[in-house]
This record gives structure tokens, sequence and C-alpha cells, in this order.
């Protein structure tokens, strides 16, 4: 929706006849970068997310017991604080 705005408003002419078309491009130049930004940062946490899960799946084949005893334990301190409740 917002992309679409913006285009819309880069479509008009680019020279400005008037102020509000000026705070127009000034409006959408600003949702550009910001929008910009949160791809980027999308790719960086896709990224991340990526990563941790490959790191936690090489774990669990490694170390299977463990992850078990890590998982019952987990689920003994949830079972204690919802039974406090």
């Amino acid at each position: 929706m917002v992309c679409a705005y913006t285009r819309e408003l880069m479509s008009t002419s680019t020279e400005p006849s008037h102020p509000s078309d000026a705070l127009k491009a000034q409006a959408s130049e600003a949702v550009r970068k910001v929008s910009d930004t949160l791809n980027e940062q999308a790719n960086v946490l896709r990224d991340t997310a990526a990563g941790v899960r490959y790191n936690t799946q090489d774990f669990i084949e490694n170390n299977p017991w463990q992850s078990v005893a890590i998982a019952a334990g987990v689920g003994f301190l949830v079972g204690i604080i919802i039974a406090r409740r």
C-alpha cells in the first residue's frame, strides 16, 4: 500500500510547481529510504535466523541426548513456573 502510494507520488511531474509537490517529493523520498532500510534489515535478520537454525540443527544432530536433557530441563522449569501461578 505504501509502495503503491509512493510510486503514484513519484509518477507525478519531477519539477514541483506547487509547494505541496515539493512536500510530496520529500515524503516519497523518505518513504523510499525507510523501505530500503527495512528491506536491508529484513535480509540481515533472515540470514541470522538461517545461521541460528543451522547451528541448532547441527548441535541437536551431534548431541542428541544432551538436547533431550536440555529440553526436559526447560520443560520442567516451565512446568514449575506455570504451577506457581
